[in-house]
């Protein structure tokens, strides 16, 4: 069974939340439900974001979630050039930017499904590197600059919820009950979009009769490549089908 998860937000601000945990109302901890039955998961995850220019950068100096230079030189100066400007040194997180790590070939056509997406969460403190979501980067780690393009963004909500479902009917199984989990980030308020790329999944979900439960998260995981990750600027959907 894969492992589908959340990591909850209390507001934009990332202000801590509270969370049910069974017998009591607590914060940082861990709460699960395990399914058994005659069901079968069918997930996808979905992104939309694309290479910046398909040039692959190697970590060389990072701490934690800090991340200060790529290919030995400052990474603030990096992205100052990337923009033309420092206006995103005063973003929180950073708009249209985020990093990727590509888990599939490292020149072939880029697919969504293989890479992994961290939020620069902003500027440090003192202006000499930048904030990515989780710490699971190190030295020597190669990364390519990310843009996080809207347009996409909804397409591939929409692209992935159809052929999700398809699979299912391919399968011949039914589909029972959907859940979406989607990053706050992709909100049309955040976004800036005129319409919420979650209703997407809604409308495709309805088409097939399928009830549908979602909510937004700060951080998503599911499995990728044998393993399950804690994802950022993603949207999870995960359908139950009858066998």
């Amino acid at each position: 069974m894969p492992i589908i998860g959340a990591g909850v937000i209390g507001d934009y601000a990332f202000n801590p939340t509270k969370q049910f945990c069974g017998s009591y109302v607590g914060s940082q901890s861990v709460v699960g439900v395990a399914l058994t039955g005659s069901f079968r998961p069918y997930f996808r995850i979905m992104h939309g974001c694309t290479p910046l220019d398909g040039v692959y950068h190697k970590i060389t100096k990072i701490e934690g979630s800090a991340l200060y230079e790529i290919d030995g030189k400052p990474i603030v100066e990096i992205i100052d050039k990337l923009y033309g400007n420092q206006d995103w040194r005063n973003q929180r997180p950073v708009n249209l930017l985020t990093i990727g790590v590509n888990h599939g070939r490292r020149f072939g056509r880029p697919k969504e499904g293989n890479y992994v997406n961290r939020l620069i969460t902003g500027i440090l403190p003192n202006g000499e590197g930048i904030g990515i979501f989780e710490p699971d980067f190190e030295i020597g780690t190669e990364i390519q600059f990310m843009l996080r393009d809207n347009t996409k963004m909804i397409e591939s909500a929409m692209k992935n919820s159809v052929e999700l479902m398809q699979e299912i009917k391919a399968d011949g199984r039914e589909p029972l009950f959907g859940l979406y989990i989607d990053c706050a980030g992709r909100t049309a308020t955040c976004s800036n979009t005129t319409t919420e790329e979650a209703a997407e999944v809604q409308e495709v979900l309805k088409q097939y009769n399928t009830p549908l439960f979602g909510f937004y998260s700060v951080v998503e995981v599911a499995p990728l490549l044998q393993k399950s990750r804690g994802l950022d600027w993603t949207g999870v959907l995960i359908v139950l089908a009858k066998e």
